[in-house]
This record gives structure tokens, sequence and C-alpha cells, in this order.
């Protein structure tokens, strides 16, 4: 046993029946800096501090218990629990994760048990760990303690190489900061330095703005700041440890903005522990960083790529992806940047008489969204490319000299750029003056410069939506937060900009964007529209409204912008796309689709992509105003279909000229941006809304928290919703232990008012086919839809499922979610009950059918048939007289299938039947039956795409019983498959009774560190017909068609097996057979859309 071993046992055996966990701390800290400085380890300085900055502070900070150190060197961390706590319990594992998740060397111990975290490439894993007992003062051999504790030595701070090693090791580091912020601000009194910063932030920036926004923004500010500063501190440090207090003095000068946002951040980091020692491991490991290496490699890019793809885009998705979801920020591909930077460029030579078009010097240049400057500096390498093709062949001096000379006395002094968010405003202004820079640009010729202010790019922290004629609030002390909000005021107010470019946030970020100026503005394209509600909020149509509002009043110019297509066919932007077209002369929309959503495919049938990694649709938007009206606005649209690799091959090659331009003829009272049909707009116009054919529907249910209302597994539910009905935890401990998103809407009081019940721990329907459980209770439930699912709730019924603006139909059976069939999924229930129904069959009093009096009327009478609302009554006499004839040796009575064509005829080696008597009648099985075949039709989906985007599906109605029949047959058939055989109304038997005849079966042997069946690598392999779920076992008999196959948006296959990955669930048995049966359900599916086709042949249905 090691001497120093054998003596901190002996130290703690004397004070362990009454120590506290804080009492193990000096004894453990001395045994660290020992056995750092024994013949082991032989380190110089080991420091080995508890609760490290706890002495110059009250209160306990929530870092790890102790730190250790070798000088200025950090080492790592320990954090300490009692002996007799269990370190699996599960209230110690949000601590364990977070710390795991932003700390690259930490050790977890109940001096029993020891737990070695280290990161490796950037990602935390357990690489060592031991049991041995401190508190057992027996001997026992410390060979493998001591192995353990040699390796927590040998980690070090995470040395990065590489910018996106160091943006994911920040982003782990700067999560963290943004987690201590949040909670000191839940924490602070009114009157203290965290609340007065987070109001000058709302002051100067964002009205109204969330703690975990403000939270993210205060941390980004110094992880951004410190990055910047270490870039500089790599350059003229001279040798020197970067540290928080000298760090401002390694900001750009140029940009006071930085530092002293810098200095009010750190200011009041300096009275908070636990922000303060976050943002010290932000030092450490930029210290730690190969910072003069990653300089490079952002400065040596290539041509044509951006450098902020190494750097801030890493650093986003693994910082916070919710809330970059939140903001609608996405990094905008070069191929999509530079087309539309060189159509502005074009437009500019050939239709405004710019010769040198974005080099020439009375262009005014603005990017309202500026991000990271990726479409300033697309503009500054095409005026730099252009240089090169005019004044190449007079040799590279007379190039520079050229471009030097634009950089000066245009560039710097005429493209603009406004940016709401810290971060990429510090990146914007990073990555253009790199960027002059590689193409021969010095800053020192700024010196001589009469305009002091041409030393910097004029991007500017502002909110474009803020109105422009409105002084922002003075802050004493700090002039230069003020000040950038002022002069993007001035430029909004009195800069003649002649071309806007972009790609503005797409989701409602914006919220906060609820100015009196901008909405005032939006009035405009609210004019006359009488929908009670109007969806044109979103913050990409407000930047619209800006640029459209600018180009107003300088009278001409461009605005090129890539946006969410909604826009361009949406109902309820009609009278914006009125209020475009009495602004511009020109519009060109280059629709480059791409959503998901919808399930989009390319018209040759193949897969449709998207330019981002998102599931909304994007064209490419550019409208060009005149300085002299023209009589009337020309509107032209292209499409760009296919694979992302294709789309970026088309962007690159393709310029504005070269476009195929369709010339569009928009139309009161939709005033369309796209292209239309206007003899199928009329066909498809006289035919029945689902919203006409039902009566009553509703939006699924809504619970604003999935991760508390919903379950896999029915107890683990019960335990959730139970430990919150008694614990009553306040909403932000709530947040914190269900990982839920901090700016959900749920109404927690409320919910708190909820009485438990296992009756209401039911089925539910979550996505397609992916059954789950939920709390069914009105209160804790956001948005219950009782109104329509207490008809599915323990009752038979049918419902349709489809959105209104994307199209996806599917069905169900029970309570559904509002994403079930697609992004906005409405229920249309087959059948109302009354309040006092029970689980009776149909056809008594308290059930009718949910169907329009007068729909039902029109299909009576073109079909030629009665509508009896009582039919399965009808149906189940006829079945018991057919047995009781063949029973008694008569044969069957009627034909064993419903509307039988052949009933009537004897056919050889048959005995003749009867048609049934209700072959006459039609009931409201089979309009839904009906319905569901018409809506899988290859071609009604295709002829109607277009209108399908823009109201629910409308039903075209038969007059040929034959037809009627056949598509009644096929549609139930339809719903078994999508009920996987469980249809209420038809017990018969299904391919699901069939094993043998399912094609798919499991194999694949099980990985030796993987319990069985887990879900972690979800891929389909083409060659082999399979589909992993990790790297040994698969389902097998996959058909490629099976695995892409879209329901409302959502590749099921695929989606089904991810949502258990990101569950972390291992298969049963039930899933297995479950999703073999989702294999066959979707086989049969394509099997049967073909034969609806093939049955109706001609279009419009007769």
């Amino acid at each position: 046993m090691n001497i120093m071993i054998e003596l901190l046992k002996q130290k703690i055996a004397k004070i362990k029946d009454t120590a506290t966990e804080r009492s193990y701390y000096p004894l453990l800290c001395a045994f660290f800096e020992e056995y750092a400085r024994s013949n082991a380890l032989k380190l110089r300085n080991p420091q080995a501090t508890p609760e490290e900055t706890s002495t110059q502070y009250e209160h306990r900070i929530g870092f790890p218990d102790i730190t250790i150190r070798n000088g200025n060197d950090l080492i790592g961390w320990i954090e300490v629990k009692i002996p007799q706590e269990n370190l699996n319990a599960e209230k110690f594992q949000e601590q364990f994760s977070k710390y795991k998740e932003s700390l690259e060397n930490i050790i977890f111990t109940n001096l029993r048990e020891w737990q070695l975290w280290q990161w490796e490439d950037g990602e935390a894993k357990k690489t060592a760990d031991t049991t041995f007992d401190l508190t057992d003062i027996n001997n026992a051999s410390s060979e493998e303690f001591e192995g353990f504790l040699i390796k927590f030595f040998e980690g070090r701070a995470y040395q990065t190489r590489t910018p996106k090693q160091l943006a994911l090791a920040l982003a782990k580091k700067t999560r963290l900061l943004s987690q201590q912020v949040e909670e000191a601000l839940d924490k602070s009194e009114a009157d203290s330095e965290l609340q007065k910063l987070k109001e000058t932030f709302e002051k100067t920036l964002i009205q109204d703005i969330s703690e975990h926004q403000f939270a993210n923004m205060v941390a980004e500010t110094m992880a951004y700041s410190l990055f910047l500063a270490a870039l500089e501190h790599s350059r003229r440090g001279n040798g020197t440890e970067l540290t928080l207090t000298n760090a401002i003095d390694y900001l750009p000068t140029n940009v006071p903005i930085l530092a002293d946002l810098y200095g009010l951040v750190k200011k009041v980091a300096s009275t908070i522990p636990t922000i303060y020692e976050a943002t010290r491991l932000l030092v450490d490991q930029l210290n730690a960083s190969e910072i003069e290496r990653i300089h490079q490699k952002l400065v040596e890019h290539k041509p044509g790529e951006d450098p902020v793809i190494q750097f801030y885009e890493p650093f986003l998705k693994e910082y916070d992806p919710k809330e970059r979801e939140a903001r609608g920020v996405y990094y905008t591909p070069k191929p999509v940047v530079d087309y539309i930077v060189k159509s502005v460029d074009w437009i500019l030579r050939n239709k405004f008489n710019k010769t040198k078009g974005l080099a020439e010097e009375s262009v005014y240049l603005l990017d309202p969204a500026t991000g990271t400057g990726t479409f300033l500096m697309s503009a500054i390498q095409e005026i730099h490319g252009n240089i090169k093709k005019e004044n190449g062949s007079l040799g590279d001096e007379m190039v520079a000299r050229e471009f030097n000379r634009v950089v000066l006395s245009h560039i710097l002094k005429h493209f603009y750029g406004f940016e709401l968010l810290i971060a990429p405003y510090a990146i914007a202004h990073l990555k253009l003056t790199l960027e002059v820079e590689r193409l021969g640009f010095d800053f020192v010729n700024t010196k001589d410069d009469a305009d002091k202010d041409n030393d910097r790019f004029k991007v500017y922290l502002a909110n474009t939506l803020d109105d422009p004629n409105k002084p922002p609030a003075k802050l004493f002390g700090f002039d230069s937060i003020p000040q950038e909000s002022e002069s993007a005021r001035e430029v909004k107010k009195n800069v003649p900009i002649l071309a806007i470019v972009g790609n503005p946030p797409y989701s409602n970020f914006g919220r906060m964007n609820r100015g009196e100026w901008i909405l005032n503005l939006l009035k405009d394209y609210k004019k006359g529209l009488k929908e009670r509600k109007i969806n044109i909020d979103d913050d990409f149509i407000k930047f619209i409204r800006f640029a459209q509002w600018k180009l107003e009043q300088t009278g001409k110019g461009i605005f090129a912008m890539i946006t969410s297509n909604t826009f361009i066919d949406g109902i309820t932007h009609r009278q914006m796309r009125r209020s475009l077209m009495d602004t511009f002369d020109e519009i060109y929309i280059y629709n480059l689709h791409g959503n998901s959503r919808k399930g989009e495919i390319a018209p040759d049938g193949g897969k449709d992509e998207n330019v981002f990694n998102i599931q909304q649709g994007v064209s490419i938007n550019i409208f060009v105003k005149f300085p002299e009206r023209q009589k009337e606005t020309i509107v032209k649209y292209s499409d760009l279909w296919g694979l992302r690799e294709h789309k970026f091959a088309t962007l690159l090659d393709e310029d504005f000229e070269k476009t195929n331009w369709l010339t569009l003829s928009p139309k009161e009272p939709n005033w369309f941006f796209i292209e239309r049909n206007a003899e199928v707009d009329n066909e498809y116009g006289q035919f029945w809304a689902l919203s006409k054919i039902f009566n009553t529907k509703s939006v699924g249910i809504g619970t604003k928290v999935d991760n508390i209302s919903v379950d896999f597994d029915a107890d683990e539910l019960k335990t959730r919703v139970k430990d919150i009905l008694i614990n009553k935890y306040p909403k932000n401990i709530l947040i914190s232990k269900y990982n839920l998103d901090s700016r959900t809407t749920w109404e927690y009081d409320r919910a708190l008012k909820a009485k438990f019940s296992d009756n209401e721990i039911t089925d539910y329907d979550y996505r397609p086919f992916d059954r789950r459980k939920i709390f069914y209770d009105n209160n804790f439930l956001s948005r219950s839809r009782s109104d329509v699912m207490n008809h599915f709730y323990n009752l038979p019924n049918l419902g349709i499922e489809s959105g209104r603006t994307s199209f996806g139909i599917f069905c169900s059976s029970i309570i559904s979610d509002e994403h079930f069939g697609g992004p906005k999924s409405y229920k249309f229930p087959l059948y109302l009950y009354s309040s006092s129904s029970q689980t009776n069959l149909l056809g008594q009093e308290n059930c009718k059918a949910n169907l329009s009096s007068e729909f039902i009327k029109t299909f009576s009478e073109k079909l030629g048939l009665e509508f009896d609302s009582n039919l399965q009554q009808r149906i189940q006499k006829e079945n018991e007289e057919s047995e009781h004839d063949e029973v008694a040796g008569r044969g069957k009575k009627y034909s064993s299938i419903r509307l039988d064509e052949y009933a009537h005829t004897k056919r050889e080696g048959e005995q003749a039947v009867k048609s049934r008597p209700s072959d006459d009648y039609f009931g409201p099985e089979d309009i839904f039956y009906y319905a569901y075949a018409i809506f899988h039709s290859p071609t009604y989906r295709s002829r109607y795409a277009e209108q399908l985007k823009i109201d629910f599906p409308h039903l075209p109605l038969t007059g040929d019983k034959k037809l009627f029949a056949q598509l009644v047959r096929f549609g139930n058939e339809l719903v078994n498959l999508h009920l996987l055989g469980e249809n209420p109304f038809d017990k018969s038997k299904t391919i699901f009774d069939e094993s043998e005849k399912w094609g798919v079966k499991i194999g694949g042997v099980k990985s030796e560190n993987l319990p069985d069946w887990k879900v972690v690598d979800v891929h389909y392999d083409e060659k082999e017909k399979r589909v992993y779920v990790n790297k040994g076992q698969y389902f097998e008999g996959i058909e490629k068609k099976v695995w892409e196959f879209m329901i409302g948006g959502y590749q099921v296959c695929e989606k089904w097996l991810k949502d258990r990955k990101k569950a972390e669930r291992a298969l049963s048995t039930d899933d297995l057979k479950h999703y073999m049966k989702i294999v066959v359900a979707i086989r049969e599916t394509i099997r049967l859309m073909a034969d609806v086709d093939y049955t109706i042949r001609k279009w419009p249905v007769e």
C-alpha cells in the first residue's frame, strides 16, 4: 500500500462518522498535491483548490468541488460526494452531465467509487473507473487506484489545432457559462449588476429579451471577445499568457463596441463566482490551443471557400441547437450567396447603367441581416474577380493598386451591414478583415484617409427592424453601444442604399421584433384580408418589408434575398404579393424547393433536397425598382429541383442571364408568384374541401412539453406525472430537470391543478406508425382539443389526418398529436358521440356521422345511391342471413363482397348469389374509404400539387358506382394497413395475420459494448436492402422506395428509428415486430397507390 494513500485513509477514518462533504476537501487537496509532487509524477507546483474562488465570495459556486492546477496550467477537477451516496443516483445526473459536457478531465467520486471522464476528439468519454474505498482502513492493493490517478494527472486542457476543434471546445465551455449566467440571473435581486446588464441589452439591442437569450448573449460576448483577443495576442503577445485582465488590450481598437461589451460583462463576471470561473475556462481553453495555426487556417482558405464553415457553424451546432432553430439562423451556402451577388452585379451593369457593377462608387450596398458577413464577403470577392479580369493583362501590381483603391474609397465607405447578435457580429468583422487582407489590402492605408471612421467595416451591432425615427437610449460611460445603433439609424434614414442582399432569419425569433414601426409597415401586407389568423409576422417577411420600404425611400434599386418560399403561393400572403407588385417593376422568383414537410419530389420522381439543413422550402427572390415606374410589373419564375449538390452545381454554373425564366401573369385575387395552370385551378375548385365535407375538425393535441406529457412507457409516464403533481417543483427546476425549452408557453400553474388518474394514461398517435402514451388531462395539456379528441377517447372512430397548407394524408383511430400527420395536422372525425356515449356499436342514437348534409345530398344524387348513416346495421343483418343459409346448406344468400358488380351473374363453377340490398346505399365509412383512396392516388397528388399547398385537400366526386365500389375497397385496405390491422370497423384478417408474407426479417450480431438492438447508428444499405440500427444489427428485405417513403413530410422508416436513437432506446421484441409491420404497410401502400391510379385512369374523376 502506498504510504500517502494509507495516511489519507487513516485521516478519513477519524472523521467519516460525522463528516460532511466539505469536511473531506482539505484532506483530498493535501493528498492530491503531495501525490503530484511524488516520484510518480514529479510536478513542480501542483495546487489543489477546494471550491476555487470561494475564498473571494460569500456563496458556494456551482462548479466542481476541487480544481487541480500545476502552476497556471489547468489539469482537471474533482467532484466529491459523501460515501453514503450512489454516484449513479438520478439526483446527480444533471450536474454530472453538465460537467462532463463542458470540462475535459474530471473525476467523480464518493471516496469508494471513482469515475474519470475525459474528452477524446472533443467528446466526453469515461476513460477509467475503479473501486477503491478510502473509508476502509483495511489494507488493499492500491496499484489500480494509482494507475487511475496517473491517468487523471496526464489529462490536460483540450489542445485544439484546427478551427473546428476550437469551435467545438469553446462551444461546450460557452454553454456552461450561459447556464451559469441563467442560474445566477434567476437568483439575483432586481437591482443586481446582472439585472442591470440585462436592462442595458434590452435598451440598446433587443426589447423583452428572455433570460435564456440574455444568458446566451453574455456567454457569446465573452467567448468571441476572448477568441478575437487570442488571435491578436498570438501575433503580438510576446510569449505572455492571455488573461481575463489583458484580453481587452488585444481587442480591435477600430470596433470599440467589442471592448465596451467585454468590459461590461467582465465587470459583472467579477462579482459572481460561477460566471467568473466559467469565463476562466474559456481563457484556459484558448491558452491550451494552437492559436497561430488556427489563425493561419482561417486566413489561407481556398477561393470560393468561407472560413466561417470551419469555426462558426460547428460552434452554433454544438452550442445551442434549439436556440439556433428558434432564431432561424442558418449559414447560407456559398453557391447560393454567389449566385445572388453575381445577379445583383449583372442587374446593376445591365439595367442601371453601372458599368463597374458593385465596384461603382455610387452603389451603396446593405445586408440587413449580416450574420457572419457572407454576402458582403462575396461582394468583395466579386469586385476583386472583376478587377482581375479587367486589369489582369496589365500585371498583378495594377490589380492590387485598383483593388486597394476600391476598398479604401468605396467598400469601407459604402458597404453596410446590420447584425443583432454579438457572436456573428464579431465573426463578420474578423472575416471581412481577413478577406480583404488576403486579397492584398493593408489597413495601414486607412491612416491617411480624411474619414476617420474609414478604418473599419461599416457593420453595426443594431436591430434592422427598430424605428429609424427613434434615437437609441444613452448609456453613461459606454458611448460605443448606442453609437452603433445611431450609425445604423443614420443609414436607414439618409443613406441612398441602391442594393440590398441577404438571408434574413426564417422563424419568428422576432416575437421580440414587434416594434410599432415595423408592425405598422406590415399592415400594408394585411389590407383587406379576412382570415382570422394572418400568419405573416415571421421575421423574413419583416425584412422583406424593410427592404421594400428602404428602396421606396431611395426611389430605385434592387433587393435580392434567399428566404422561405411560403410567401410565393400562400393564401394569406396574397396582399403582400400585391404590395410588392405595386412597388417593383421586375420580380424574379427562383424556387429552390426542398420542402421536406410537404414531401416534395422532383418532377422526374427523384429526391428533392433543401440547400439548407431545414424542412421549409426556400427561394431566391430578386426585386427591381427603376427610377421611372414601368406600365406593369414583370414577374418571372424558375424552378430548381433535385439533390443539394445538383442545385449547388447549377447555381455555380448559371448566372442571372442564363437562368431559364418563365414569365408569369399573376391574377387577382391571389397574385401567385408561381406557375399555375388555370384549367386545373378551375377543375380543383369544383371539388369538395375536407373542411366542407366534415362539420367538425381540430388541430391535434399540443402539449408544449412532450418530454413531460408523452412517453414510450406507461409506467415511466405515471412516475413522472405523479412526481410533478406531488412535488410541485418551481418552473425553472422543472425546465432543468426534464430538459424543457426555456421559452415554453406551457401553462405551468394550470397544469398543477390536474388530478392524476390511471385512466388518463392512454394510447396516443404521436407520429405516423408511432404510438406512445400520454397523460390526457385538460389542465395538464397546453391544448387538449377535447372538443374533437373526446370522440376518440375509448370510443371506436376513424379520423382523416391532414394539413391545410402542407399536404399529408394519414388516418387515426385514437387521440393524436398536432404533428401526427405533418407539421400542423388537423383531425377530421368520422363520427361524433354524445357526452353519455360508451364503447357502444355504431348505429345507436348517441352517435352520428360528422358529415355535411349538403355534401351527402350532392354525392347521393351524383352516385345514385341513398345515404344511410346506420348502414352497418343493414350489413350486419345481411351477414347473419347469409351465414344462416350457409349453415342450413343453401349456400351463401349474398355476396361476401359489398357492391360486388359480379353478384348478378352466375360464373362458371360458382353458385349464384344475390346482390346485397345494402348495395343500394352508401354509408359514412364508404365515404371515408373512398376519400382515403382518392387522396392516395399519385396522379391526384401530382396533378393538384400546387393547389394542395394552399388549402385542405379537395375531393372529386364520381358518379360511377363501379369506380366508387373499387375505390371504397382500396381505401378500406389502405386504412387497415395504416392502422396495422386494428381498424375498429373492420375485423377481417389482414396481411399482419400472416407473417410469412411480410418479406422482412432481422439479422446481424449484437455488439459487445451495446445492449441488444440498441439504436445508435441508423443507416440504409441499398445494395443489401438493409436498415441498420447499429453496426451489427439490421432489418433486411427493405426496398429503397420503402425506406424513402414519406408521410406528411416524415421519412417514416428513418424517423421511427431515429426517434428511438434520440431517446437512447433498445428495441424490444414488440418493437422489432412493429417496425416490420411498418415496412409491410408501406410496401403494400405503394402497391395500392398504383392500383388506385390504374383504376381511375381518367382525370378529372367522373
